[in-house]
């Protein structure tokens, strides 16, 4: 009898440990944790990157290649046009060097200059500054998207793995985001924010502050002014998550109108070793 006992004893702590473990993660949440975690913990990136983007009064989109290079700590960028109407000016940017100025070599016997990273001349028409470069806003758009989601219950809702897609040869995980809450509301600028402080403040585009409010200096201080925001980076965002790497290698985001920006990153390099020199305006491949 005792042994029937001792039985019936295991199976019922059996059961009881097996009903507190937790829920298996999704197959969704455990792709988008991996994208996180590689973006993270990456040093650095190499890529060429096409962007197309939605500008005011243009009916086509426009499409342009950067051939780019970030490193995460201290923040620094080299750029190089690979596209007309800027074809072969280099940008070069390194946090706390220069009085965090961007190095501009247009070419074409153009002395090369030294601006500010907001400077009309280097964000006309441009979506986003040098500064966002590379993969690590990312994690604070998606990790923002996450938090607010699971504070609701709805991760599953707004964020969907929607099967594997083969993109420029590469295999990769199809996730769409769909944020139900997705709009515009409004946001009065503290004194000294501009564009870009805003847009890192709320999460949001860039071009969207400018697009929605008339604007078209990065650089102006819009202490004061009440501006027409979205009420996150995009009501609906598809993203090519790298089975190898885990990066989001094709990014694109919408809004009530459509596509308003797409970038697709081509032969990237994920942590290269960076020689010592290679955001230095004395590299020998760049022509500063």
């Amino acid at each position: 009898m005792k042994k029937y006992i001792l039985i019936a004893s295991i199976i019922a702590v059996s059961s009881i440990n097996y009903s507190l473990m937790p829920a298996p993660e999704s197959q969704t949440k455990t792709i988008i944790n991996k994208m996180m975690a590689a973006i993270k913990t990456h040093t650095g990136s190499q890529y060429t990157m096409r962007g197309t983007e939605r500008l005011v009064g243009k009916k086509d989109l426009r499409v342009a290649e950067i051939f780019t290079k970030v490193k995460v700590n201290p923040n620094s960028v080299y750029l190089k046009m690979v596209t007309d109407p800027n074809k072969g000016t280099e940008l070069l940017y390194r946090k706390g060097e220069n009085g965090d100025k961007v190095t501009v070599n247009a070419g074409k016997f153009i002395p090369t200059v030294k601006l500010n990273p907001l400077s009309n001349m280097l964000t006309k028409d441009q979506h986003h500054t040098l500064l966002s470069s590379g993969f690590s806003i990312v994690t604070k758009i998606v990790g923002d998207g996450v938090k607010r989601s699971e504070a609701e219950s709805k991760f599953d809702e707004v964020f969907k793995y929607a099967g594997d897609v083969t993109w420029n040869k590469i295999s990769c995980y199809k996730i769409v985001i769909e944020d139900p809450t997705w709009g515009y509301t409004t946001y009065t600028a503290q004194k000294g924010e501009n564009i870009y402080s805003i847009a890192l403040k709320l999460l949001v585009p860039e071009y969207s502050i400018m697009e929605l409010n008339g604007l078209r200096n990065f650089e102006q201080d819009l202490g004061g002014k009440t501006l027409k925001v979205f009420t996150s980076f995009a009501k609906k965002t598809v993203l090519y998550i790298d089975k190898i790497n885990n990066f989001p290698v094709y990014q694109e985001m919408q809004d009530d109108k459509g596509i308003f920006e797409k970038y697709e990153y081509f032969d990237l390099k994920v942590s290269p070793a960076f020689k010592a020199d290679e955001f230095s305006e004395k590299f020998s491949e760049y022509n500063f």
